[in-house]
């Protein structure tokens, strides 16, 4: 197995059409067709299933997929470790949920490039199982999420306090007419979702849903209705008067973690970096 087979595995997963991989890698087909008939030979299982007209992955090319994209990540970590010729300079993989880096974690970054200017960085977007994957496969030092798990190689530092309020495009609306047929549900984390189910029982599904919050304050700012937002994300438009807080409807406060090995080899670094975002 090499680099080159996982990346046509992972490019045909993308595009599910031989022509647009071979394309995209700049290759021939046939060496696409060659590369994944060698490497379903090493596994000895099929990977995707082929019709005249798509690729699919089977049940064992599922499960191959995460490993592929482990694989890449932490060969894209070792490029980047080798190819720097200042051996003093800081390097530091990060990864968090994609709903956070609007929020935090972005301001945190550029906080980091002022006090480190040579640092070495990786930065990713995951969902919260692929996040603990990559971390403990080490191709990323540190990961912020909502909900760590309880491993005993895991540090889990607590980082910032982020409340959510209850915001409408329109004034003086109630709770129960915000959560109504224009309320935009935000995907918060499962505990926001259990939290949300309990206060909110006897009120319908939510017809919108999003796993980004810039997307619902968009729609909010374009089409109107309402939906629970950080309040670091809408205190301007709240000056603004272009949303209106609805005074009745609870604060729900997620806390937002921040995760690392035990045994990290950066872990001098990760705690030096992580006074930066606690001192916001």
């Amino acid at each position: 197995m090499n680099i080159d087979q996982l990346k046509t595995v992972l490019e045909l997963n993308r595009t599910h059409h031989f022509k647009k991989t071979a394309d995209t890698l700049f290759v021939t087909q046939s060496t696409v067709s060659a590369r994944l008939h060698t490497l379903e030979q090493e596994l000895g299982c099929k990977l995707f299933n082929r019709t005249s007209r798509t690729v699919e992955l089977t049940a064992a090319g599922q499960r191959f997929l995460g490993h592929a994209r482990s694989i890449m990540a932490v060969w894209r970590r070792a490029q980047q470790e080798t190819a720097t010729d200042d051996q003093q300079a800081p390097i530091l993989a990060v990864g968090g949920l994609f709903i956070l880096w609007d929020i935090i974690l972005l301001d945190w970054l550029e906080r980091l490039h002022v006090e480190f200017p040579n640092l070495n960085l990786v930065a990713e977007s995951h969902d919260h199982a692929f996040l603990i994957r990559q971390l403990l496969d080490g191709a990323l030092d540190l990961i912020f999420i909502f909900e760590p798990p309880e491993l005993t190689e895991l540090i889990v530092r607590k980082t910032l306090a982020m409340p959510l309020m209850l915001v409408s495009n329109k004034p003086n609306q109630d709770c129960d007419a915000a959560i109504g047929e224009d309320y935009i549900m935000v995907d918060w984390g499962y505990d926001f979702l259990l939290e949300h189910a309990r206060l909110f029982t006897d009120h319908q599904p939510a017809t919108r849903r999003v796993n980004q919050s810039r997307l619902a304050l968009k729609l909010m700012l374009s089409g109107g209705g309402a939906a629970y937002l950080a309040r670091q994300a809408v205190t301007q438009h709240l000056k603004e008067n272009s949303l209106y807080e609805v005074p009745d409807a609870p604060i729900l406060e997620r806390q937002i973690y921040a995760v690392y090995l035990r045994e990290s080899p950066n872990y001098q670094f990760i705690n030096q970096s992580l006074t930066s975002i606690q001192a916001k």
